[in-house]
């Protein structure tokens, strides 16, 4: 067996033996936005949970998946820290900064969905799908691989299964994937984790954030990642589920109130 595999089945046998989910009161932090975070512990394998119910929930990941492609495409060698770059088609898209030939770490930073398409274009299906399966990604579902069931565009290049389509994944599952991701501590995820870092201090954060549409409503936004403070490393996702809520340009900015949320629970809730 090797090194890596050993080290993530190792994890999951500790994890299932000694989990521990404890329900916490972040209500202050969300303001009136109904949501859920979830923050995990994994040397003591303890759960923070706000709004239980609703961490077990499935819905789309979004742009939060960029996380698995960036690795899957990082692993399989269809790019390297080297080679990144894809040329942009010429096609004007509705946010300027991707209108550019692009490398990884941009796209990540811009959630440039054109990118992260034609890197998945270029994985198997089946390779895809074996990923999923090896770090239970929700419910593992590629079989809408076009996305053509998300009805919020019909440019084929900002499709996917992971838009408002067939793959769907709760918050506790965003965490658990993430735990064991990391767990493994290759170059791969060094890779990562400069790809995803935001902040420095006083905790070096890193994450992503997504967004789903849907009726021309927020169906969901995200920011999941974990953070580092003291030689902890604590990971989260907080999603919120509101599509009834009346703050000003709420469509547009949802999922940075789900990252500046989760930035104040981890800078001044003490959870850990």
């Amino acid at each position: 067996m090797k090194l890596a595999s050993f080290l993530v089945m190792m994890f999951l046998l500790a994890s299932c033996k000694t989990e521990k989910v404890v329900e916490v009161d972040l209500y202050q932090y969300f303001k009136g936005i109904n949501g859920t975070a979830v923050f995990y512990n994994p040397s003591t394998s303890e759960y923070k949970v706000f709004n239980i119910v609703l961490s077990d929930k499935r819905s789309s990941p979004c742009s939060t998946f960029k996380i698995m492609a960036a690795y899957i495409a990082l692993s399989e060698h269809i790019v390297s820290p080297e080679d990144s770059m894809l040329k942009w088609s010429g096609m004007n898209y509705e946010f300027p900064a991707w209108n550019k030939n692009m490398d990884m770490k941009t796209a990540f930073k811009t959630s440039c969905v054109w990118y992260f398409r034609r890197l998945i274009n270029n994985i198997p299906p089946q390779k895809v799908q074996s990923y999923l399966q090896e770090y239970q990604y929700g419910n593992q579902d590629v079989s809408d691989w076009a996305g053509e069931q998300n009805a919020n565009t019909d440019i084929k290049d900002l499709k996917g299964f992971w838009l408002e389509s067939s793959l769907k994944i709760s918050p506790m599952e965003q965490v658990r994937f993430l735990a064991r991701m990391f767990a493994r501590k290759t170059s791969t995820t060094d890779i990562l984790k400069d790809i995803m870092q935001i902040s420095e201090s006083p905790a070096k954060i890193y994450g992503k954030t997504g967004l789903g549409i849907k009726d021309d409503k927020v169906d969901n936004a995200w920011f999941i990642g974990f953070y580092e403070r003291e030689k902890q490393q604590i990971f989260f996702a907080v999603r919120l589920n509101d599509k009834q809520n009346n703050i000003q340009d709420y469509r547009h900015r949802a999922s940075f109130y789900a990252r500046q949320i989760a930035i104040d629970i981890i800078q001044n809730a003490n959870l850990f």
